[in-house]
């Protein structure tokens, strides 16, 4: 099932990049980097699992996923706006082994300009911000266009209306509560956190199986149980994807993860990761790892500590649990639905989330 399942993926991605690639959308933008920014982390691949979402809860329905692949894009799309404004928010340099949209920007225009630092930095920031909001008007255009597909205005009405409404105030609440918990006099609690990630990361997760329902059945009712099935689905492997991506940016490998080891203690998130371990660690444990946010530098040593201090009391194997516990319930959403092709590769997709070098 291994090689299938990635050999499905790998099918989707395809399709994906494919229309990505090629969509007219952002021909007509301009200044130049304005389009280039617009294109840049669409066109860099990633897991794509939005889009796999989309196209596999169609045809878990019975609908052919072929008809959701506007969707599909759609979400993928609308997905890297939310990167985009997220990097700016962190003051993150690196996005899937490369320069951020406002770094790529920054260098750009200070080559281009011959810009001093501040003034470089400015310009990468406030163009990545427009290629964000341009982002998001692509992605409600090319869902738009889903009728082209033959998926009927009524359907695709109610997605367009289901983005603005639920995914947009989900979505961005989350990130907001994400923002203000770093300027808060105390750390939030663990339903806070939890709040977070499933606004944050799940909402689009959720929104994505959703719509490959809707177009599946050709449906505008959202309270279908087939549709509430797969969007409770997609919600529990959005937050195990999320515990699992919190453990990776502590004990993964930069070169693959993407982004610097740490990054999390760096800005001083309180992730589910470390609430556990402030939850589990003796009076001098939690002085020591609340002395390691904030760092200007994590080298290998600070690293090494850290990763010693949650394996030790136990942390990482509890997070890992509680990851294994978001996925079972995950499955248990796709019992409602029949046994079938497109099924058993959602239950294969749950499943490697989890399997990825935690």
């Amino acid at each position: 099932m291994k090689n299938q399942l990635q050999n499905e993926l790998n099918d989707v991605c395809g399709t994906i990049n494919e229309f990505i690639h090629s969509d007219p959308f952002p021909d007509s933008l301009s200044p130049e980097l304005l389009r280039e920014a617009v294109r840049l982390y669409p066109l860099r691949g990633g897991k794509r699992i939005r889009p796999v979402l989309v196209m596999w809860s169609c045809g878990a329905v019975g609908g052919d996923p072929e008809k959701a692949v506007n969707a599909a894009a759609a979400v993928e799309i609308y997905h890297n706006w939310t990167l985009v404004h997220d990097d700016i928010i962190d003051c993150d340099e690196l996005r899937r082994g490369s320069a951020t949209c406002h770094i790529d920007l920054k260098r750009k225009a200070a080559g281009a300009f011959e810009l001093t630092p501040v003034r470089a930095k400015k310009f990468g920031t406030d163009f990545a911000i427009l290629a964000g909001d341009v982002q998001q008007a692509w992605a409600m255009d090319v869902l738009l266009r889903s009728t082209e597909r033959g998926v009927s205005c009524e359907t695709v009405n109610r997605m367009a209306q289901r983005m603005q409404s639920f995914l947009n105030r989900r979505l961005i609440s989350g990130e907001a509560l994400d923002v203000e918990f770093e300027y808060r006099r105390r750390f939030p609690g663990r339903d806070e956190v939890t709040e977070m990630i499933r606004g944050k990361t799940g909402a689009l997760l959720s929104y994505s199986a959703e719509c490959g329902a809707m177009i599946g059945l050709d449906t505008a009712d959202v309270q279908r149980k087939e549709v509430r099935a797969l969007a409770a689905f997609a919600g529990e492997i959005g937050y195990a994807f999320q515990l699992c991506d919190d453990l990776l940016g502590v004990y993964g490998e930069e070169s693959t993860f993407g982004k610097p080891l740490c990054s999390d203690f760096r800005e001083g998130k309180p992730t589910i990761l470390f609430i556990e371990a402030m939850e589990r660690l003796s009076g001098t444990g939690k002085e020591e790892l609340f002395s390691l946010m904030n760092l200007e530098h994590y080298g290998p040593e600070e690293i090494a500590r850290i990763q010693t201090l949650l394996e030790e009391c136990g942390a990482r194997r509890a997070v890992i649990r509680e990851a294994e516990r978001s996925s079972s319930a995950a499955r248990r959403s796709l019992a409602e639905l029949p046994s079938g092709r497109y099924r058993s590769l959602l239950e294969a997709l749950a499943e490697s989330l989890l399997k990825r070098n935690v």
